[in-house]
């Protein structure tokens, strides 16, 4: 069964609703445990560009080196300029959806589908569902809370060691 890590939304508002962490010195807390933090490489693909600059920014302060990228395409030619630790994929994306960029990624790296993190809206589509279930994915429903990112990361970065 894949994992789906729900927050607390009762109303999914229609505008981007990421929870912005604190800031009080310049810093966002809490720090990641330490075997996630230093030098880990992130591909962050996502249509919704205010979506995508606060991912980047919260992940670059735990010093993730991140790229992000508008769809499927422009991430499946990052990918293959080199590899990625860690791929947060939303599927809902122009050009190539989020199924299709796993489908062509693992096709020439298998062992990188255990390094993806789906992000979504459309948990109740029985397509994606089925994707879900077919691969084992880790899924965050939008919108999430940057905890349960934290969380997701870390749970997939470390059935990796």
């Amino acid at each position: 069964m894949f994992s789906f890590l729900k927050t607390n939304c009762a109303a999914a508002p229609s505008t981007l609703e990421i929870e912005a962490p604190a800031r009080s010195t310049g810093e966002i807390s809490p720090r990641l445990p330490e075997p996630l933090r230093p030098n880990k490489r992130v591909l962050l693909l996502d249509d919704m560009e205010d979506y995508r600059e606060v991912l980047q920014e919260y992940l670059s302060s735990f010093s993730f080196d991140v790229t992000g990228v508008s769809n499927g395409a422009e991430g499946l030619r990052e990918f293959l300029k080199d590899p990625f630790d860690l791929i947060l994929c939303d599927m809902m994306m122009p050009k190539l959806n989020g199924e299709m960029f796993y489908w062509a990624v693992t096709r020439m790296r298998p062992a990188a589908g255990q390094r993806f993190i789906f992000l979504t809206g459309h948990q109740n589509r029985p397509t994606t569902v089925s994707f879900f279930k077919r691969i084992n994915a880790v899924v965050l429903i939008k919108p999430f809370k940057l905890e349960d990112l934290r969380a997701a990361m870390h749970k997939v970065l470390n059935a990796l060691l």
